[in-house]
């Protein structure tokens, strides 16, 4: 039997982005890619950030390049696959390819991820280390590196938290039962439309497979939107309430997918649904191209809201402000809503509000077409290319002034003023202790 070559699965870690979301042990694409890597590779796992953290500044960043290195270089392998999930893996995933590929040069580097998925000229230069670049989702290595068998789509991989090298006995895990997002937002950089699942009974039984070996406390669902098609919802959700799964749910959805019945069965299955709302404003929402129709959206969820602090169920509403085309116009609406609608119907329920700037994402609507929203709204995106410079990457992404007045004054959205009313509702929240404890648990 001939034996399987090895493959350095590298999760590179980040270098400028240390204040950018929080850091997870069992990063759930990696979980999924070396799940199905084990078909064909003898696949050896190395998480960066778990192992070094991140760097927060360029004293630590020196540290951490040696260590890394170092370490990198320690285990021998035939391919080494570097995970570049995000633009925020693009300079390191470049360096330490450009280092691996100096001191081994016959070893075959293949990247993949959303970034070179959207930018794969990003890894095409000269004398480039990069020997294969991946786009889209994980079998489609099979097609750069002609490997024979495996699963041939998503809903045939099950993680294989087990035999995962960072997993140890987590008490909060994540898995996808779905990929893809048939919704266009323009801020999104979802690539897959079309939506696909695991089937609802080979979904309840994961779940429960999982609930069954690893006793965890909580579950978190990444789908990019959970249960865009009603009929597979609520056949999962009953089922899994058949199997009588004890721990808490996470997922995230939108107003329009879910009605009561669903929140009657996510209330017994101790879910916390996050809502991904946007936007308080009609008109940033068409602007957003969130919704078709902003008033029954913004409608809708304000009586799941209710609904859901009736039934004592955490639950949570994002939003996104300074997205290009916000303006004094649109802010004046978020507030009227915000005082109007939310404040005085929902608050004081289990509803929290949480709220973040706009990121400019390679591969979304906004960076695709970024001529339009300067032309129609007077936009000014400071650093469109913000993944390839050596800075606050948070900073950069964010550095965006989304529009201008005929007299060439420009708006943002005022943070501290944000910050104030959003905190004084939150506090009000009944689930409040609860929420905290629920968010600050490691994922």
């Amino acid at each position: 039997m001939e034996q399987k070559k090895r493959m350095l699965l590298l999760y590179p870690g980040v270098f400028y982005s240390s204040d950018w979301g929080r850091p997870i042990d069992i990063k759930p694409h990696m979980l999924y890619v070396y799940t199905f890597l084990k078909k064909t590779f003898n696949p050896y796992v190395i998480d960066l950030e778990n192992e070094f953290s991140r760097p927060r500044n360029n004293t630590e960043l020196k540290v951490f390049k040696k260590l890394a290195l170092k370490r990198i270089l320690s285990v021998p392998a035939d391919y080494v696959g570097i995970s570049c999930w995000s633009s925020l893996n693009y300079l390191s995933t470049k360096y330490f390819a450009e280092k691996i590929k100096e001191k081994n040069p016959d070893v075959k580097i293949i990247v993949g991820g959303y970034h070179p998925t959207f930018l794969p000229e990003d890894f095409e230069y000269k004398n480039t280390p990069f020997d294969y670049v991946v786009r889209g989702e994980i079998h489609n290595i099979s097609r750069a590196l002609n490997m024979k068998g495996g699963p041939k789509e998503f809903g045939r991989i099950k993680p294989d938290f087990l035999g995962y090298p960072y997993f140890n006995n987590q008490k909060s895990i994540g898995v996808f039962l779905s990929t893809g997002c048939s919704f266009h937002c323009r801020y999104c950089m979802e690539y897959r439309k079309k939506w696909s699942a695991y089937a609802p009974e080979d979904a309840v039984n994961l779940i429960a497979d999982l609930a069954r070996k690893l006793a965890p406390d909580y579950i978190k669902i990444y789908d990019a939107c959970f249960g865009i098609n009603k009929k597979w919802r609520k056949e999962f959700l009953s089922g899994l309430l058949q199997k009588k799964v004890d721990c808490n749910f996470w997922a995230e959805t939108r107003p329009e997918l879910v009605d009561f019945e669903d929140l009657e069965l996510m209330s017994k299955l101790k879910f916390k649904l996050d809502f991904g709302i946007d936007s308080f404003s009609k008109t940033m929402l068409g602007i957003m191209d969130k919704t078709p129709n902003p008033q029954f959206y913004l409608k809708k969820f304000i009586l799941l809201s209710r609904k859901c602090s009736e039934l004592k169920m955490l639950h949570d509403a994002y939003l996104i402000f300074n997205h290009p085309g916000e303006s004094k116009e649109t802010y004046t609406e978020f507030r009227e809503f915000f005082e109007k609608e939310i404040v005085k119907k929902v608050k004081g329920g289990y509803l929290q509000v949480r709220y973040q700037n706009f990121f400019l994402l390679p591969g979304s609507y906004v960076y695709n077409h970024i001529n339009y929203f300067v032309t129609k709204y007077g936009t000014t995106a400071f650093s469109p290319h913000w993944w390839k410079e050596e800075h606050n990457h948070r900073e950069l992404a964010s550095a965006v002034l989304p529009s201008r007045d005929k007299k060439w004054n420009f708006f943002l959205a005022p943070g501290q003023e944000i910050e104030k009313l959003i905190n004084n509702f939150n506090k009000a929240s009944l689930g409040y202790e609860l929420w905290l404890k629920l968010f600050n648990s490691n994922s």
